[in-house]
């Protein structure tokens, strides 16, 4: 492996990629106008949201690939897990983007918008119990999983010299150090504008970016960073493993 030890992307890639993203937004904000970036990052259309949508497809294609890839090792729980990776894709960036809506603009039926709170065409925005189920419980357990899993246990396993044996579940599925930087990002993007509100009762300039948008990229980028990490494992174990071996 490479300096990192446990990645073979390089380093500019996955922390240079997750910080930019992030702190850009910040920078944005500072140095556009305020109707410049309501316009451009901001709200369904705007970059914010369509990155999101665009690296939710990427990983849907990553984890489609990766579980094919699955089927022919035969192991079935690989197949399940990246199966489901990929399924958990589909439903984020379909529910992101409203299953289209937001792209070819239909309307919303009446039975549908009586529903949902924000009169869209998709179950997180459902009301009481079931919007709880469908966006906070699955948001909340990714969040987790991204701050434990992609952060904290890869920099334990690196401070003990762990090392996952290649070809086992562990190797194929857990995520390396390439997943700290974003792995620390994503769950925590938000932090800075709850302070404030609950400090000032408001978001000052320039940190008033609409937080919650830019963490749905930050989880995107996660899932995105992800599986281009198990395919550049897949991938280097191919070229480096004999035929029959």
């Amino acid at each position: 492996m490479n300096d990192s030890n446990d990645t073979y992307l390089p380093r500019w890639f996955w922390l240079g990629v997750p910080i930019l993203l992030y702190f850009g937004h910040y920078l944005a904000r500072a140095f556009l106008s305020h109707p410049v970036y309501d316009a451009w990052l901001r709200h369904e259309a705007g970059l914010t949201e369509s990155g999101t949508v665009l690296l939710l497809a990427l990983a849907l294609a990553g984890g489609l690939y990766v579980t094919r890839w699955a089927v022919h090792t035969g192991d079935r729980r690989l197949m399940l897990f990246f199966g489901l990776f990929a399924l958990g894709c589909l439903y984020f960036g379909g529910e992101e983007a409203s299953w289209g809506q937001h792209w070819f603009g239909w309307a919303t039926p009446e039975e549908w918008r009586a529903l949902n709170n924000q009169a869209e065409t998709n179950l997180h925005n459902s009301n009481a119990l079931a919007g709880s189920l469908l966006d906070q419980l699955p948001r909340n357990l990714l969040a987790i999983a991204m701050l434990v899993g992609g952060a904290i246990l890869p920099l334990v396993r690196r401070a003990r010299g762990v090392v996952y044996a290649p070809g086992t579940v562990r190797y194929w599925i857990m995520p390396g150090i390439e997943c700290v930087p974003i792995g620390f990002i994503a769950p925590l993007a938000s932090i800075p504008e709850k302070l404030f509100e609950a400090a000032f009762d408001e978001v000052p300039f320039p940190f008033d970016i609409d937080a919650g948008e830019v963490k749905e990229l930050m989880f995107a980028v996660f899932l995105a960073l992800y599986i281009v990490a198990v395919i550049a494992r897949i991938r280097h174990r191919r070229n480096n493993v004999p035929q029959g071996g």
